[in-house]
């Protein structure tokens, strides 16, 4: 039987949902029949616009401005998006920061706000969405998607990402941990580590033509896009991956076999 990424009548949630991937990552569940929460800290306008997307799509958008380290804020953002859009299905704990600074120079600041988005955020994220999907278990809708993406950097490390590299092989157990705790409520747990991907965040650390350059080092000689991963987490959030939890799956087109860039 062919597969089919059904997602009417579920209600899906991305954090930093305004680029890259997690834009597309509701965009794609919007053409699969979901109403979308599009999470965004910065980007306003392009938040906007995913959302008018969505729309178009002939699904319910919701636009949830929060920064993910912002644990009231974000608990305001469950309680509106509940009251809202009915029920929560698919949440997608994808915002993400880092500084890239070698280590005996790092900056404090910039090693803790790493932190406090990119580990401690998703925490906020995915505790306040297994709190609201219990609570739909108990009034007899069952079950969940949580969704985490990490990264290869949980993996592999990154010369001058040691806060990331942290933060993202903290979540991966992060996922693990929750999947064995939320069995019971049917609620999947997984974690996604993407490989080097072609996103807007990865020119504030590079140009095109790095890229390009450092691209032919890996197995697959090119970098993803935020359309393969779109299609790894929408089947991963969607009844076919239904026997997945706690697993950790890894679209990299061979980075992490690949050699340590530099």
């Amino acid at each position: 039987m062919k597969p089919q990424f059904d997602l009417h009548g579920k209600v899906a949630l991305v954090t930093g949902a305004s680029r890259g991937i997690g834009r597309q990552a509701a965009l794609t569940f919007a053409e699969a029949g979901a109403d979308v929460i599009v999470n965004y800290r910065s980007h306003a306008d392009e938040a906007e616009e995913v959302a008018q997307h969505i729309r178009q799509e002939g699904r319910r958008a919701m636009v949830a401005q929060c920064d993910v380290a912002d644990r009231a804020g974000m608990e305001a953002m469950f309680a509106k998006a509940a009251e809202t859009m009915g029920t929560v299905d698919i949440v997608v704990a994808n915002a993400a920061y880092s500084v890239r600074q070698p280590l005996l120079g790092m900056d404090w600041d910039g090693f803790r706000r790493t932190l406090e988005v990119t580990q401690y955020g998703v925490f906020h994220t995915c505790q306040l969405a297994a709190q609201q999907m219990v609570r739909q278990f108990h009034s007899g809708r069952v079950g969940g998607k949580i969704l985490i993406i990490s990264s290869v950097h949980a993996e592999r490390v990154q010369y001058t990402s040691a806060a990331y590299d942290m933060a993202k092989r903290s979540i991966n157990h992060l996922g693990r941990t929750m999947a064995a705790e939320l069995a019971e409520y049917r609620i999947n747990v997984n974690n996604l580590q993407p490989g080097w991907i072609d996103t807007p965040g990865e020119l504030a650390f590079t140009s095109r033509e790095e890229m390009a350059k450092w691209s032919q080092s890996l197995l697959w000689k090119r970098l993803g896009t935020v359309q393969e991963i779109a299609s790894s987490i929408l089947y991963l959030c969607s009844s076919e991956a239904d026997y997945f939890t706690g697993a950790t799956v890894t679209p990299d087109g061979g980075y992490i076999l690949s050699h340590t860039l530099r």
